[in-house]
């Protein structure tokens, strides 16, 4: 099973670690028959896609999950861990599909605003201290002003993500779409058996 959530509001200053602990416990909470992992440690099996920087908010947070049994009710599951959520995390979908997204996803749709023109070709340096110019790392990319907001949509390959944040002026960032080559990962997840009933997306 394959669920979409979209990560909103406080809960966007949330790191990895605490991001997965709230969706595990979300989950758990909801009365999900989940797989544990083998040995003395057993843990839900339960996986993740890349994870954003801290602050930005999550519009495609892909959570994979692995049942007893897969022969699940979506509708009933969906009002079962809406039931659950904490605020700022939202339910999109869940999917019936045993897709393996980090065996198919390629990279990510990016939006950012910023009240200045953020330069996308100047050097900035990650935590680790190693440099790079965002403008190398970026495929598609776009930037208008849009009612005194700079905003700037671009796509980056799974390889080359960076923390949006390090561009100067960015004040705002929002990771819109996990992708497959140039389509959206949803048309895929689509097919492979997930419902299509565009009312329950948002």
């Amino acid at each position: 099973m394959i669920i979409l959530f979209k990560k909103k509001g406080f809960l966007r200053f949330l790191s990895a670690i605490e991001t997965s602990n709230m969706i595990v416990r979300t989950l758990l909470r909801s009365n999900l028959k989940i797989q544990y992992s083998e040995g003395f440690h057993p843990k839900p099996k339960v996986s993740f896609l890349d994870t954003t920087a801290t602050g930005v908010i999550d519009l495609a947070l892909y959570v994979s999950v692995k049942l007893e049994d897969e022969n699940i009710d979506i509708e009933a599951t969906k009002k079962t861990i809406r039931k659950n959520l904490p605020l700022g995390l939202e339910l999109v979908d869940v999917y019936k599909s045993d897709l393996n997204l980090n065996n198919v996803v390629t990279g990510y749709e990016y939006t950012v605003f910023s009240k200045n023109e953020p330069d996308f070709h100047r050097e900035v340096q990650k935590h680790s201290g190693k440099t790079f110019v965002p403008m190398n790392n970026v495929n598609e990319f776009e930037i208008v002003l849009k009612n005194n907001l700079f905003v700037v949509k671009y796509t980056v390959d799974r390889n080359k993500i960076f923390n949006p944040y390090l561009v100067d002026n960015v004040f705002l960032a929002v990771r819109k779409r996990a992708l497959v080559g140039e389509n959206d990962i949803k048309s895929l997840l689509s097919i492979n058996g997930g419902n299509n009933d565009e009312s329950t997306r948002s």
